[in-house]
């Protein structure tokens, strides 16, 4: 498979793991088991597992004086009923306002279930954030659906010559999880097509404060793997929120990757107890955001030696830059997340060379 959904190493979180089973226009699904955290006094943070899109993912519920507030809302809105349904279990307030890290879609995509329960719900993003989520929203169905085709094309692969996408003997094993990940991309893609597109209703530029139910939430636009991303800070709390700018286990990113390294390191000048990223668990220190930092930083400055060396090439510069001191401390040597950080590690090359080139590719 081209595209491992391998999740192993993932720390032990103490929580409650919700699954329940539900029917979307007649279909059977499988459920996504939902794990929940209990971070502070009121505030609540969701976890999803492997869902044919992501992963895991977050969404993070904050109960407030009068009413609850959602940062982000999950690949499925059969998952964000899940969420909503432990919701009403903790509370009987309803959720006055859902926020939307970035315009991903495993980070907004079960709006709509939150606006059809509480018609007076605000919907708050950057104003970049909608915008692209007006530009690019459309098109969804037709890459998942492009990308299901493909993973299944490599799964007959497969299973029709024996053979793993390495080369080595297909084993039992392997097999059924690729066979079970190509079912769980299928039933994502299934309720993707029917997604009613529920967009941002209030947005902002750079900065937003909200003095509301006992609580200040201050939202700044950073970037993180996509432009115009909203992280949430509760300065009374000590909790900050991240969205993609800081993802587990291994970093997503965008171009330009040294934005995105400086908006990690000015995350590490909060004074924040609990750091939530946009993928995996919370953590109560600033460890692992330091080593995103230092990864993304290691990349950009090592590409920008060879580039100043006369190399040429993307393919020369991914030779040379070495990050393996590194790659442990993020895959703890699980196989899988060992593929996976290289490939992600060699598109960093690509996207820090086009940086330093102001865009351009010399091939």
């Amino acid at each position: 498979m081209h595209r491992s959904m391998s999740f192993s190493v993932m720390p032990r979180l103490l929580g409650l793991c919700l699954a329940t089973g539900w029917a979307t226009r007649g279909n059977a699904q499988t459920a996504v088991a939902v794990q929940k955290v209990q971070i502070a006094d009121g505030i609540y943070q969701f976890i999803t597992a492997p869902d044919g899109y992501v992963p895991n993912g977050n969404s993070v519920v904050i109960v407030n004086e009068n009413d609850v507030l959602v940062f982000d809302t999950f690949s499925r809105p059969s998952t964000a009923r899940t969420v909503l349904a432990e919701i009403r279990k903790l509370t009987n307030k309803p959720v006055r306002y859902v926020v939307n890290s970035h315009h991903h879609p495993d980070h907004w995509s079960g709006n709509e279930v939150y606006a059809e329960a509480f018609p007076g719900l605000e919907i708050i993003a950057t104003e970049e954030s909608r915008q692209f989520m007006l530009n690019i929203a459309v098109a969804w169905p037709a890459v998942f659906t492009n990308n299901l085709g493909k993973d299944q094309a490599d799964l007959d692969k497969e299973v029709g010559t024996g053979k793993a996408s390495d080369g080595t003997a297909l084993t039992a094993r392997q097999r059924s999880k690729d066979e079970d990940d190509v079912r769980l991309e299928r039933e994502f893609v299934a309720e993707a097509m029917t997604v009613k597109r529920t967009y941002p209703t209030l947005t902002y530029s750079d900065k937003l404060t909200l003095h509301h139910g006992g609580r200040e939430f201050r939202f700044m636009s950073m970037v993180g793997d996509a432009h115009g991303t909203t992280v949430l800070y509760l300065p009374k709390e000590r909790i900050l929120l991240t969205g993609d700018v800081l993802s587990y286990p291994v970093p997503y990113f965008s171009l330009p990757l040294s934005q995105q390294a400086r908006s990690l390191r000015t995350l590490s000048q909060f004074d924040a107890d609990v750091i939530i990223p946009g993928h995996g668990p919370a953590w109560r220190n600033k460890d692992f955001l330091n080593l995103e930092a230092e990864l993304l930083e290691s990349v950009v400055s090592q590409v920008i030696r060879a580039e100043q060396k006369g190399m040429v090439t993307v393919e020369e510069i991914q030779k040379v830059v070495n990050v393996e001191p590194l790659r442990v401390k993020f895959t703890h040597d699980d196989k899988d997340l060992n593929e996976k950080f290289q490939r992600y590690v060699n598109r960093m090359v690509e996207n820090a060379s086009r940086e330093a080139r102001d865009g351009r590719k010399f091939e």
